[in-house]
């Protein structure tokens, strides 16, 4: 099969070439004439300086010696010059004492010569003589100049520029073209071809040939980048055979996962509510009775979505199973099918993580934490990477959190433990500081201070009343019972930040001002990581 290309390269690139080849041409002719030209006017003044110096002092004496045969010859002479039309002698009183002429010369291009030179130029040179009394004026040498012998060579000299300037043309974009023939258009043609040869039923099979002499100019980088996608394609689709089967393996366990779960979450409720009622009980906790239900009622949300996107994945996974058996699963289906399972399943894991970090910090509030490596970091790194995880959560809010960290700033400590505290500082700000508020933002900056490192964390928020300041960290203690909130946030972050940062918390805050924590934190942690007597970071999986 043979594509036709309505206008193709080589054609754009002879008439491109031989536009620039004439336009060149004829502004290096238009100059060369120009040029030419001026000498040309400039010319028969030259000449007939020459002449007269030649003739003025023959004919004066002449004049002189009133000598009509001498002057007739004289005059011939001059006659022969075949610019030279008619020239004469005057008299002083104004009479002609001799004179030769012939006539002008009417031949075609004599109007264009005319134009530009004028039809004819007179000279006319005073003959005297000197005595001891002065000068004396004898007559006048009076010649008339046809223009047109200069003229005739300055238009045979640009018609010759002229026509050479049109053959540099043709032969510049003749040579062009052909080179451009051999070195691109049939390269070009030989790539279409095989191009066009390709299997479209079996597309990442093929593979183009590289034409000979090209393997290192941009046609071979064409035709090797042009396989390789097609290798890319080859081993996409591989992988999306290899990951069909991987799904079908993953459906078929994923009901029985979802039933441990739930029923491992069935228990925790159950022993949260065992807890409850052993803390009502206590005297010395009674002040949490209220506040162990708001979190079994946490449990129960996400629990309940648990249930809810585990039968959404088991529809979604027996449809995908239907339309496989049947051999009626389009690709469009089969995506659209794979993400219903990839959304359910990580709403699942989301909100089962959810409800086991509930019951995990209630059992924990500030007891062992999660032993984590102590290691140097750069600080802005770390918390660039926290506050682009965090996005998701932020642009629902329509927040971009600010941050200002020096450059290079290193610090040794728990990277860890740093994150999970400006993690729960931002999502107590999205989720208690923004009601109502238009523009919420949040800035984050750190500066060193010697062998400190200060975090400074505010939002413009709604603020906390003073009466709630001294209750901010107590565990448990929320303004959103039954709204999401679980009274743990700021009191896990109370205590990794005094307890594994070692280092010191401030708060401060007012109605319609929003929040401001300020961490001061040690440069380098006094313990080395995994030294005896570390604690568990709350939160962490035990």
């Amino acid at each position: 099969m043979k594509i036709a290309v309505p206008r193709s390269l080589s054609f754009k690139l002879i008439r491109s070439a031989l536009i620039s080849a004439l336009a060149l041409g004829l502004l290096i002719s238009a100059i060369q004439i120009s040029s030419d030209y001026f000498k040309t006017r400039q010319l028969p003044d030259s000449e007939m300086a020459t002449l007269i110096s030649l003739l003025k002092e023959p004919a004066t004496a002449i004049v002189f010696s009133l000598d009509p045969g001498t002057a007739h010859e004289l005059l011939n002479g001059a006659l022969r010059h075949p610019a030279v039309s008619k020239i004469r002698i005057v008299l002083a009183d104004g009479s002609v004492f001799a004179q030769r002429e012939r006539p002008m010369v009417s031949p075609e291009g004599r109007s264009v010569s005319d134009l530009l030179f004028g039809s004819r130029r007179d000279y006319s040179w005073d003959l005297s003589t000197r005595f001891p009394e002065g000068a004396e004026l004898l007559g006048r040498l009076e010649v008339s100049v046809d223009t047109y012998h200069y003229g005739s060579v300055f238009l045979e000299r640009m018609q010759i520029t002229l026509g050479g300037t049109l053959i540099y043309a043709l032969l510049l974009s003749a040579i062009t073209l052909v080179l451009f023939y051999l070195l691109v258009a049939r390269p070009l043609v030989s790539v279409i071809d095989s191009i066009v040869q390709v299997d479209v039923d079996s597309p990442e099979k093929a593979r183009l040939s590289e034409p000979v002499g090209h393997m290192d100019d941009e046609i071979g980088l064409l035709v090797q980048v042009t396989n390789a996608h097609l290798q890319t394609i080859d081993s996409s689709l591989r992988h999306v055979r290899e990951a069909e089967d991987q799904l079908k393996r993953y459906s078929d366990s994923l009901e029985f996962t979802v039933a441990e779960r739930t029923r491992a979450l069935s228990e925790s409720v159950s022993q949260l509510q065992a807890t409850q009622n052993h803390l009502i009980e206590s005297e010395k906790l009674a002040a949490l009775g209220g506040l162990v239900a708001g979190v079994a009622h946490e449990v129960n949300t996400p629990l309940g979505i648990a249930v809810t996107a585990s039968s959404v994945l088991g529809d979604a996974v027996a449809d995908l199973k239907a339309g496989f058996e049947a051999r009626t699963l389009t690709s469009e289906h089969f995506a659209e099918l794979l993400q219903v399972i990839e959304d359910g399943n990580a709403m699942l894991g989301k909100n089962l993580e959810r409800a086991a970090h509930l019951i995990r910090d209630f059992k924990r509030t500030a007891v062992d934490q999660v032993s984590e490596a102590c290691c140097e970091f750069d600080i802005r790194q770390v918390m660039d990477a926290l506050i682009a995880s965090l996005h998701p959560e932020t642009s629902k809010r329509g927040v971009s959190p600010c941050f200002e960290c020096p450059e290079g700033l290193v610090m040794r400590s728990l990277p860890g433990v740093l994150t999970q505290v400006m993690a729960n500082l931002v999502i107590n700000s999205l989720h208690h500081g923004f009601s109502g508020v238009r523009h919420p933002e949040i800035h984050i900056a750190v500066r060193e201070e010697g062998e400190r490192i200060v975090v400074e964390y505010r939002d413009n928020g709604v603020g906390v009343s003073k009466a709630l300041h001294e209750r901010i960290f107590e565990p448990f203690f929320t303004t959103r019972r039954g709204q999401g909130g679980s009274g743990l946030g700021l009191n896990i972050v109370y205590n990794l930040v005094t307890r594994k940062l070692l280092g010191r918390l401030d708060f401060q805050s007012a109605p319609g001002a929003g929040v401001s924590f300020v961490l001061d934190l040690p440069r380098r942690l006094p313990l080395e990581p995994g030294s005896p007597g570390a604690s568990p970071i709350p939160g962490a999986p035990s």
